[in-house]
């Protein structure tokens, strides 16, 4: 221990140099943000541009620890939502198994997504007890309780400071999942989180953090809105970034989807004096790519086999064989082969004379060669029922010029028995047949029977409907258990693109061409 008389010289240096207005060295805050959005169930590695055994959350777990190696930041790991829903192994165990791998990975927390609903709200709230880390929604409020649906914020500690995040949920959820939900719960926009944000400023936080399942451009709107924040990580809309973006003094951030990269943001803070704001002085960013060239945890590993063991052999009996690769990757901007495969045999199921069906219901390509009933699971791995209902031109043109609004997101329409001419984000014609030559001009005034799941009948993403989807178009089939057995039937499936659904951009640029 150095003598008295030395710290009191220090002591003295210190005092004369604020006398004579020399700064003392600013305080550093170094934090890095690890994180994910929109995992969709993805436990096991997948095929990602032709390429096998990419992502996987065993992979994930050693690129998360070996970031953490890094002891000179202080560090979250964080993901925005929609963790289930979309492929069987998930699916199948209602997204246990999604959140017990995140459990072992050593999550920090999670805001909920409109997918963790797909279950049912009761599923979702049993499901809350399987966790160790802090499940956040601030502005989903559960109807019978008053209350909002899962914690709306946290506060962590990290080292001397403490990091506030706050939980955001789209506001458009009731229209973005099980149609049910809508009985349970109530959807508020940003306002409490701005409230919220000058709330946990004033509890003494040294830094906020909102964990929003709600868009990419929705987040860069509550970066401009609300400059309590300091970083902003989002989910959504699976948008693919060369770098997070930048808003005033906000970081916004998002990777892609499906666990296909791991965000790794590292950020130093500085503010020159206590009680003073931190403000960003730099940053460092990357979103590592899960590439198969990356090892795997065996730990993990083999805990998901366990699992994955016992559904194999049920999901691996081939259904038919394709005769092409089928691509989902622009099916919520295009006409697309895939969707026109299954639009086309739900509606000669059913007995339609129209399908229509949002392009968010597909969810995974197929690949040429076998084709399995995983497959089919991973391409449609909503549990919807088919709903046929009778409407009038008028509210058919009405569902179309809705699609044209929806372009680039999960509502824009794929069909059949009709052909569709949007022109600039705008419905210029339709017509009902399934060629050009045969078709004939929708009559307002005529009634057409339309097959379409209850998710759209009832309203789901926005649409301007409101049926009873079990009433007396309830058909009781499910989607994907329909469109295995015509699969089945047929052997071999083949499609096209023919033309149905043509979308022009004139006098416009094509917004579909931004990330």
């Amino acid at each position: 221990m150095p003598p008295r008389r030395h710290l009191h010289r220090a002591l003295l240096a210190a005092l004369l140099a604020v006398g004579l207005g020399q700064p003392l060295a600013a305080e550093t805050l170094q934090l890095g943000i690890m994180h994910t959005n929109d995992h969709h169930g993805h436990v096991l590695p997948f095929r990602e541009s032709g390429q096998n055994n990419w992502g996987g959350v065993a992979r994930r777990r050693v690129a998360i620890q070996r970031e953490r190696a890094d002891t000179s930041y202080q560090w979250l790991l964080l993901d925005a939502g929609d963790v289930f829903q979309g492929t069987p192994i998930s699916n199948l165990l209602s997204g246990f198994l999604d959140l017990e791998c995140m459990n072992q990975m050593g999550y920090d927390a999670m805001a909920l997504g409109n997918h963790e609903f797909d279950f049912g709200y009761e599923v979702l709230r049993s499901r809350m007890a399987d966790v160790h880390f802090k499940l956040l929604c601030a502005n989903i409020i559960d109807k019978e309780r008053g209350l909002a649906v899962a914690q709306p914020y946290a506060i962590f500690r990290r080292g001397a400071y403490r990091i506030g995040v706050i939980g955001v949920t789209t506001e458009t959820l009731p229209g973005e999942t099980h149609p049910k939900v809508q009985d349970h719960v109530l959807a508020y926009p940003g306002p409490i989180v701005k409230g919220l944000a000058q709330y946990l400023r004033g509890a003494g936080c040294d830094l906020v953090v909102a964990l929003t399942h709600q868009g990419y451009q929705r987040d860069l709107a509550m970066a401009r809105e609300i400059p309590e924040l300091d970083v902003i990580v989002g989910g959504h809309t699976h948008t693919k970034l060369d770098q997070p973006t930048r808003v005033g003094d906000v970081l916004v951030t998002q990777t892609n989807g499906w666990g296909r990269y791991l965000g790794v943001l590292k950020m130093v803070f500085e503010r020159p004096a206590p009680g003073q704001r931190f403000k960003l002085a730099s940053y460092a960013n990357k979103y590592q790519p899960m590439s198969p060239e990356l090892p795997e945890d065996d730990g993990l590993k083999a805990f998901i086999n366990e699992y994955d063991q016992r559904l194999r052999q049920e999901m691996s009996k081939v259904v038919a064989t394709a005769t092409m690769d089928f691509h989902v990757e622009q099916v919520r901007l295009r006409e697309n082969a895939l969707a026109n495969l299954v639009a086309d045999a739900l509606r000669g199921q059913t007995d339609s004379d129209i399908g229509l069906f949002n392009g968010g219901n597909f969810r995974a390509p197929l690949a040429a060669g076998e084709v399995t009933a995983g497959d089919l699971y991973s391409v449609l791995p909503f549990d919807n029922f088919l709903v046929r209902v009778t409407l009038s031109g008028a509210r058919v043109r009405e569902m179309l010029e809705y699609s044209a609004q929806q372009y680039g997101d999960g509502g824009f329409l794929q069909v059949s028995g009709l052909r569709v001419k949007y022109r600039d984000g705008a419905l210029a014609e339709v017509k009902v047949g399934t060629t050009e030559a045969t078709a004939v001009p929708l009559d307002p005034a005529k009634s057409y029977r339309v097959v379409m799941t209850d998710f759209l009948a009832i309203g789901g993403d926005g649409f301007p409907l409101k049926e009873d989807p079990y009433g007396p178009g309830y058909t009781g089939l499910e989607q994907r258990a329909a469109f295995s057995q015509w699969a089945a039937a047929q052997r071999t499936l083949t499609g096209q693109v023919d033309g149905r659904l043509q979308v022009e951009w004139v006098g416009k640029p094509d917004p579909g061409l931004k990330d």
